[in-house]
């Protein structure tokens, strides 16, 4: 998958499946974002490169995917999704997302996160699962406007700047839900 879009902004970006030769881009995208320290649960990766394409030699594309967002060179956002281990979850998939400062409300969060989506639905996906702090009100906004549901929450499982925020588990049908 490659393509080239126009986000609101009009700035343009490549959306693609990573490849081992962006682990220092990858790096440096979730490093940055992390260092934000409000966002992701990551606060810092370790600088290493090899540990870092293995990581992306992990995505298989059937099981797994990671997409990246590339603009003039550099990795602005990035988003990936596992499925379920076992045949009890296998009908499940598990997404992350990160983007970086600046690239914010321009329609690229929509981008990625549709993009994974797609990629679920196309391996026959039922369930769509995400985890996000109850204080990132950008990314809930994008996730409910997307269809997805809180399913449950954690009250006070993390620490952010010294406050207790919720961790809140919400998720969002590609088929029929049950029931």
């Amino acid at each position: 998958m490659l393509a080239r879009h126009r986000l609101r902004d009009g700035r343009e970006v490549v959306l693609r499946e990573a490849a081992e030769s962006d682990a220092a881009a990858l790096l440096e995208n979730i490093n940055l974002v992390g260092a934000e320290h409000v966002y992701i649960l990551t606060e810092r990766v370790p600088n290493d490169l090899d540990t870092e394409r293995e990581w992306v030699r992990g995505f298989d594309g059937a099981h797994s995917v990671l997409y990246v967002a590339e603009a003039a060179g550099k990795i602005v956002g990035q988003a990936d999704a596992h499925r379920g281990g076992v045949p009890k979850n296998h009908h499940t998939a598990t997404l992350g997302i990160a983007i970086r400062e600046g690239w914010r409300d321009s329609g690229l969060g929509t981008l990625l996160m549709n993009a994974i989506l797609d990629w679920m639905r196309t391996r026959g996906v039922e369930k769509a699962c995400l985890e996000v702090f109850s204080s990132n009100g950008r990314a809930m906004a994008l996730y409910r406007k997307l269809g997805f549901e809180e399913e449950g929450r954690r009250r006070g499982q993390f620490k952010v700047r010294g406050e207790y925020v919720d961790d809140l588990i919400m998720a969002k049908w590609l088929t029929k839900p049950p029931r």
